[in-house]
């Protein structure tokens, strides 16, 4: 490992430490929880307690109908590329309740010397948004296929869900003014 890639890692590393510790002592609140116009839609969205990359949340379409899931993980191995557009099964544990979804994996490129995937074509049902709005965390893993799993750095990672209902109500009240 050359002195770039050490400080690149150490730096890295010091966000994940942070974070956690953050997240862990309850400090995050209504603002771990971001409201972005991003291209034609409106995300909501919090980061991960262990990457702080990783992103969980939801947009709006034009239309505004639906809350549809955003979500990213990352990982170094660069052979997840190969499962780009391969549907994979998703576990959403909130606060003890497991949800199993299907989404499609979405190779995004590279930050860094991370490998950035997202999942985005998934439609929120409303036992599962439900209990993200009662819940305090939900914790995401991937769990099939098994060879996309195989190459996770981070097996899983924990987003706070407070702030959730105040960024989809703000969410909606921009989608709203958008379609005026």
């Amino acid at each position: 490992m050359n002195k770039k890639q050490l400080v690149a890692f150490s730096f890295i590393l010091l966000l994940v430490v942070l974070g956690n510790v953050s997240a862990e002592e309850g400090s995050l609140g209504d603002e771990s929880w971001k409201v972005e116009k991003r291209i034609d839609r409106i995300f909501y969205f919090t980061h991960g307690t262990t990457v702080w990359g990783h992103e969980f949340g939801f947009y709006k379409t034009k239309d505004c109908h639906g809350d549809i899931l955003w979500l990213t993980f990352s990982a170094r191995d660069e052979k997840i590329k190969g499962f780009d557009g391969t549907e994979t099964l998703i576990s959403l544990d909130v606060d003890g309740k497991d949800f199993r979804i299907k989404s499609t994996m979405h190779y995004m490129g590279v930050v860094g010397f991370t490998h950035v995937m997202s999942f985005y074509d998934w439609f929120m049902g409303t036992a599962e948004m439900d209990a993200l709005t009662k819940g305090r965390y939900v914790k995401v893993q991937i769990l099939e296929p098994k060879g996309l799993k195989a190459l996770l750095d981070i097996k899983d990672d924990r987003f706070s869900l407070k702030g959730l209902i105040a960024a989809k109500k703000k969410t909606k009240s921009a989608c709203m003014d958008e379609t005026r």
